[in-house]
């Protein structure tokens, strides 16, 4: 076994905890246990993978919770299982943001409709009509040309070309934003979809397959989670999930590239924390401050302010009154104060 830190084999068992052994690092100083889980995590990686796929698949939390409960006979509350699906979610994301694809010179871009924080999204995509891989997607709450061209301009990144032929539906918007983006060496058909040519069939049961993820969820709470589970599914759909038409398998496979093969490798690639570089203790001969009681207050009398006498006349000519350590005058009587005469 190997540190889980810094893969070292300089290791040793320090003990063990609930039946779980547990070793010690002799290079980075880190404890870690014979759990096949990820460092600082108590979930084995096959369990957070089995949910992450359930999720993507469609479906909802509390059916993970239960399946995860047959299975592994392991309980996690649903609020465990979300925080997982959103951080490897960003982990698959990141890995896979520089990837290019090798894709056809047919795409085929549409927008269907979301629910998010109760209101309704608009969500553009664009798919490539040969291998089936999904190049871009954007969330926007219009259908202008502006919102048209950002989505164009972030699938000609991807898959780093402009296609020849670029296929949507009769709205406005895409007019402009595909003659802003790829000018006119890129020919735009406007079609519809059931029509023997030139059909936009294959984004909408893209769109199908979507419906059928987020109608589990019943919508999204805001903008950015929406953006994240979104993008996760994309990977989902690109590198995981097999499709009919391609044989049975992803469309990232079909054109010969896997970046990453299912959800426990990009589980398990999870980045985790630096190792601690361990530093020689400096022994100095300097003698140790250590810390001293308060000092002993003053005495009584020496904290005692001074009297000073004041001649204080009274209007009727009686006496004035002090206190009883003859600190304070006053013309009225006070309890436990005497009468003096100046």
């Amino acid at each position: 076994m190997n540190c889980k830190y810094c893969d070292s084999t300089n290791i040793i068992k320090f003990g063990t905890f609930q039946g779980i052994q547990r070793y010690w690092c002799k290079d980075c100083k880190r404890k870690s246990a014979d759990n096949k889980a990820l460092p600082t995590m108590k979930t084995p990686i096959e369990h957070i993978s089995a949910a992450l796929s359930c999720y993507f698949g469609g479906m909802p939390l509390d059916a993970i919770q239960r399946h995860l409960q047959q299975q592994f006979n392991a309980y996690y509350t649903e609020m465990g299982i979300y925080n997982w699906i959103r951080r490897f979610s960003q982990e698959a994301v990141n890995r896979v943001k520089d990837f290019q694809p090798i894709v056809g010179d047919t795409w085929i871009a549409d927008e269907t409709v979301l629910k998010v924080g109760g209101r309704n999204v608009w969500f553009f995509d664009v798919i490539d009509e040969k291998t089936r891989y999904l190049l871009a997607s954007r969330l926007s709450t219009s259908r202008t040309i502006k919102e048209a061209a950002l989505v164009m301009n972030e699938a000609r990144r991807k898959a780093g070309k402009s296609p020849k032929r670029i296929i949507t539906d009769k709205l406005a918007a895409y007019i402009d934003g595909i003659d802003l983006v790829f000018g006119a060496d890129t020919k735009h058909i406007q079609s519809k979809p059931f029509t023997d040519v030139n059909s936009t069939n294959v984004i909408e049961r893209f769109h199908g397959t979507l419906k059928d993820r987020t109608k589990v969820v019943r919508g999204f709470k805001n903008m950015d989670t929406a953006r994240l589970l979104t993008q996760a599914w994309l990977v989902h759909y690109n590198f995981f999930k097999e499709h009919t038409t391609l044989g049975d398998i992803p469309p990232a496979v079909k054109m010969g590239a896997t970046p990453t093969k299912d959800w426990a490798e990009v589980v398990s690639g999870t980045k985790t924390l630096p190792p601690i570089k361990a530093t020689p203790l400096l022994v100095t001969l300097t003698k140790p401050v250590l810390r001293t009681r308060h000092p002993k207050r003053k005495p009584k009398e020496l904290r005692q302010k001074t009297y000073i006498q004041a001649t204080v006349t009274s209007p009727r000519g009686v006496g004035v009154y002090v206190d009883r350590k003859g600190q304070r005058l006053s013309r009225k009587p006070r309890r436990g104060w005497r009468r003096v005469y100046p």
